[in-house]
């Protein structure tokens, strides 16, 4: 039979904000290769390969992990723009965040370089 293989973007467009599109289409990839890896090793010892199987378990495999990270994002995205009580409390936990110290505790000290 012919098959055809989506990943990354093309199989779960990934909302931006959580920088999860390249990661999601490497993590996709890896587990592709290791699928059409361990079918071609079975192939080669003859123990009943089958493509649409290994193609499913693939499926099956990334589903959970990207499915998650697309909602997380979508969340995190209405968060930060949309314009609602979400936003309200955005706002206030940030102010109170960066009055409180936490964010220069937090940011600074990660974007300075440790030597």
């Amino acid at each position: 039979g012919k098959f055809v293989v989506v990943a990354g973007d093309a199989a779960h467009a990934m909302p931006p904000f959580l920088g999860q599109g390249a990661n999601q289409a490497l993590q996709d990839s890896y587990t592709l290769a290791s699928k059409i890896h361990a079918y071609n090793c079975n192939v080669k010892t003859d123990t009943g390969a089958d493509v649409r199987t290994s193609l499913k378990e693939y499926e099956q495999l990334r589903w959970l992990p990207t499915t998650s990270i697309t909602i997380k994002a979508a969340l995190l995205g209405y968060l930060e723009v949309g314009p609602s009580l979400l936003s309200k409390f955005r706002d206030v936990f940030f102010y109170v965040m960066g009055k409180a110290g936490v964010a220069k505790k937090v940011f600074l000290s990660s974007a300075n370089p440790k030597m």
